[in-house]
């Protein structure tokens, strides 16, 4: 296969979107640092059957994406290493929506396609993130093109394979993993309707793929389950795993409530930017190309609603329960987006949008510089940050304008992929080294160390994974057998009381339950809490009962 320029331009362009700041901050909450911990204890413990989280099992994810971020620290570091599984899974994400839309149609949709997807603000900023979702869309893109290879290029039974292995190692990632499948719904309506669709035959060769779904399922549980009747702690792993963490949590959810509009109204609107705001031109387009009686349109456009449907269903709903949807919209719209690059109307609106959000951005900075001073020195006062980075967002927002206004209308697409360009590269390499200090665990580990002797024991209580990965020294905390506080903070007075020389890491809320009012040692204010160092002295004596060993977990030292 010839590489062409426009392609190359395309890698890079991808590349430097995503990895833009690569290394220059640290995991930011909530999820980031929790996931991190869970993959640098893998790696210390050497067990990787099981997922723990400061020592205690954590059975709210399966454990493809911790396996995966776990051999990223350590072959990269943990600096690089915990946002490179995510950096690649966008790559290849991108890569596979740009080879199936090469397949389906030409060389020139296919780079339409990948350039759509890059530019869809969720998708980027997912594969930014070190988070689970990332992983399981690659995941679930792999899925969706075996299967399609299949079903609109086929027969091709070596993919049809490979579709259903993807979503079986995607349900070992996050549950929802075997979206994919649900492709199989349309195809099964468009051929009871007879339309015309590659004759693909197979017999027994389609029982083939519910069988490479389960095998890897197999592979991880089956030892599990042999293990599980002899150790009540992998049988709960299990039960709050395969259970709560799935079918109850979809069905009959505990948080994350969202009304039923949630998506349509609250997500849509800025997970599918820019595409969604070409979305009047091309649903008459998908609907021209439905009446042709097009496969394609019908099991892109038929899947993206059934996944959509899935997810409102539920009284449960998060923004990123979308992402896997991007690659296919991006597929779905890539035919299209040459004639809408050239057409007037498309051309207003793409650098309309890129001069109001900049205009946005540089009214909200330039009020707090130059008009809320006071509201300004608070902020800064509160995360340290001073007003560098609002300085930095000002500067940027009146480039992005300069660009959205100085670049002729012919040029308004190449426009508007410059303007994404540059405002990931600012984000990257300016704006979050600049905030990284607010965000990370670092400061207050770094303060706690600096305020206790070296050899003094720590614990820490209603504690935060960011602080524990920059710790670096043996700690103790007391979630053992699922206390929490304020039990917890019983239990951690309790230990104080026994040993003068102990400390006590804790939110600055918890210090009425069991120490003098106005005690302890502040720390600062991260991740909307204040933080404090306490120890036996500040006890107020109202906290009696022993510490129990059995709620007691001591967690060897990380450093990552």
């Amino acid at each position: 296969m010839n590489i062409q320029k426009n392609e190359i331009w395309l890698g890079a362009a991808a590349l430097l979107t995503l990895a833009a700041g690569l290394g220059l901050r640290d995991p930011w909450a909530p999820d980031e640092p929790r996931y991190a911990l869970i993959a640098a204890e893998m790696l210390q413990s050497g067990d990787w059957s099981l997922t723990r989280l400061g020592g205690v099992i954590y059975a709210q994810k399966p454990p493809v994406y911790f396996w995966l971020l776990a051999a990223a620290q350590w072959l990269a570091g943990f600096r690089f290493g915990f946002l490179l599984p995510s950096l690649l899974a966008g790559l290849g994400t991108l890569a596979l929506v740009w080879d199936l839309a090469r397949r389906l149609w030409s060389r020139e949709t296919a780079w339409w396609a990948a350039l759509g997807l890059l530019a869809c603000l969720q998708f980027t900023m997912q594969a930014r993130s070190a988070q689970i979702d990332a992983v399981l869309c690659l995941l679930t893109t792999l899925s969706l093109y075996g299967l399609l290879r299949h079903l609109l290029l086929g027969p091709d039974w070596r993919w049809f394979n490979v579709g259903f292995l993807a979503a079986g190692v995607g349900v070992l990632t996050k549950g929802v993993g075997f979206l994919p499948l649900l492709v199989l719904l349309p195809w099964a309506g468009l051929r009871w309707a007879s339309w015309s669709l590659p004759r693909l035959g197979g017999g027994a060769r389609w029982l083939l793929g519910p069988v490479f779904f389960l095998a890897p399922l197999a592979l991880w549980l089956f030892p599990l389950l042999l293990r599980a009747p002899a150790d009540p702690e992998i049988a709960g792993y299990l039960d709050n795993l395969l259970f709560r963490q799935t079918i109850t949590r979809y069905a009959d959810p505990w948080h994350h409530f969202q009304p039923f509009w949630y998506f349509f109204v609250e997500v849509i609107p800025w997970a599918w930017f820019p595409l969604i705001l070409l979305s009047p031109w091309l649903a008459a387009r998908w609907v021209r190309r439905w009446r042709d009686r097009d496969a394609s349109v019908v099991l892109l456009a038929s899947w993206i609603a059934l996944v959509l449907l899935f997810f409102t269903v539920s009284s449960a709903k998060r923004d990123v329960y979308l992402l896997p949807a991007a690659p296919a919209l991006a597929l779905l719209s890539a035919p299209h987006l040459p004639e809408l690059a050239a057409r007037l109307s498309c051309r207003r609106v793409l650098r309309a949008a890129a001069l109001l959000l900049s205009l946005v951005l540089a009214a909200g900075s330039a009020w707090l510089l130059f008009v809320d001073t006071q509201r300004l020195a608070e902020l800064s006062a509160r995360y340290e940050t001073g007003a560098g980075p609002l300085w930095t967002l000002f500067i940027a927002a009146l480039i992005g304008a300069v660009l959205a206004l100085a670049i002729p209308a012919r040029r308004t697409a190449a426009m508007f992929a410059a303007f994404m360009l540059f405002g990931w590269q600012v984000w990257g390499w300016a704006l979050q080294p600049q905030i990284n200090d607010a965000r990370s665990g670092a400061p207050i580990a770094e303060r706690t160390l600096e305020s206790i002797p070296q050899d003094a024991p720590l614990a820490v209580a209603d504690w935060r994974a960011q602080q524990i990965l920059h710790l670096g020294r043996q700690v103790v905390h007391f979630q053992g057998l699922g206390a929490r506080p304020p039990d917890e903070i019983q239990l951690a007075a309790a230990w104080l009381e026994e040993d003068s020389a102990r400390w006590l890491l804790t939110p600055a809320e918890h210090r009425s339950t069991c120490f003098e009012p106005e005690s302890g040692r502040r720390l600062g204010h991260a991740h909307r809490r204040d933080w404090l160092l306490l120890s036996a002295a500040d006890l107020s004596g109202s906290c009696a009962a022993p510490a129990d060993p059995a709620h007691l977990v001591r967690l060897p030292p990380l450093r990552p």
